[in-house]
């Protein structure tokens, strides 16, 4: 920012902690729409006014491209309506400041000396040094391999964009009917993220609902791990033990993931089926499931969980 002199090692330093903030913030932000709850707070209006100063003068967009995440959540509250009235028009930087450069004032008068000549040259040697550890910071930039790919990123592209639909869930606040699930079967695609019910296979153990609705909220936590490529809903229904377990999820991929399968060992204690949109009566099932619908199934809800 032209603030302080310029330090080659400093500026590797910084660039490294600005990555590990970036990249704890981007995970945070890989299954949260905002940082808290699910509408703008304080937290968000701090956060995003941290990111403005990069985003307009120093992260340019192939460098911001390694968090996709924030990139998504810097872009959608400075395009706030209540943002746009204080900060205008914003525009990400198309180029990094560059580094100032401070060379010796010599006095008008001063005539060069022939023996003064060795000295300015090894003079300019040193002057141009600095320039090798930035060249070697960003050498040891781009040496770390890329991390392998999961299978799914791998899937053709799909048009329903999972973010897109996660926002919408979440900000829709009245008319949910009308607005999210309508825009959600706009967006729906089967052959890139179908839709799935799952069904608690020991029901009749759900005598104590505190333990029910902690066994539920564990393999929610569990299912983190997926947070990128799902969405789910879990409703705990019934006002009188034992209570029923009963869910929906939206998954990348034809099939369950095999990671996910692996790594959460919930998902053998469910019966899973792939839901068929062309039967009215499964689709209807799962407008109630998404709106939290009651009575759902002649029964009412003690609890409904969103993954998301």
């Amino acid at each position: 920012m032209g603030r302080a002199v310029y330090l080659p090692r400093a500026e590797e330093a910084t660039i490294a902690a600005l990555k590990r903030a970036l990249g704890v913030l981007n995970a945070h932000l890989a299954c949260n729409t905002y940082l808290v709850g699910h509408s703008v707070t304080l937290a968000d209006i701090v956060m995003t006014m941290n990111l403005f100063l990069g985003f307009t003068h120093l992260m340019t967009k192939s460098f911001t491209l390694e968090f996709p995440h924030v990139e998504r959540y810097f872009w959608t509250m400075v395009n706030q309506l209540n943002f746009k009235k204080i900060m205008g028009e914003v525009k990400q930087a198309e180029s990094a400041l560059p580094i100032p450069s401070k060379k010796p004032s010599q006095p008008k008068d001063a005539k060069p000396k022939a023996k003064d000549e060795p000295k300015k040259e090894a003079k300019k040697e040193t002057d141009k040094e600095p320039a090798k550890p930035r060249a070697e910071a960003a050498e040891e930039e781009e040496a770390p391999k890329p991390k392998p790919k999961n299978p799914l990123d791998l899937l053709p592209p799909s048009k329903m964009v999972l973010d897109d639909w996660k926002r919408l869930y979440s900000n829709t606040k009245t008319n949910f009917r009308e607005v999210a699930i309508k825009g959600f079967w706009d967006m729906y695609d089967p052959g890139g993220y179908p839709l799935w019910f799952c069904n608690y296979k020991y029901n009749e153990e759900n005598t104590v609902s505190f333990a029910t609705l902690n066994k539920v909220g564990g393999f929610l936590q569990r299912m983190d791990l997926a947070c990128k490529y799902a969405f789910g809903k879990m409703l705990v229904i019934g006002s009188e033990p034992p209570f029923k377990v009963k869910g929906l999820w939206l998954f990348r991929g034809q099939e369950i993931p095999r990671f996910v399968i692996g790594e959460c060992y919930d998902m053998e204690l469910y019966e899973w089926k792939k839901v068929d949109i062309s039967d009215e009566a499964q689709k209807e099932r799962v407008n109630q499931m998404i709106e939290n619908y009651e009575p759902f199934e002649g029964e009412p809800l003690l609890d409904a969980k969103c993954f998301k």
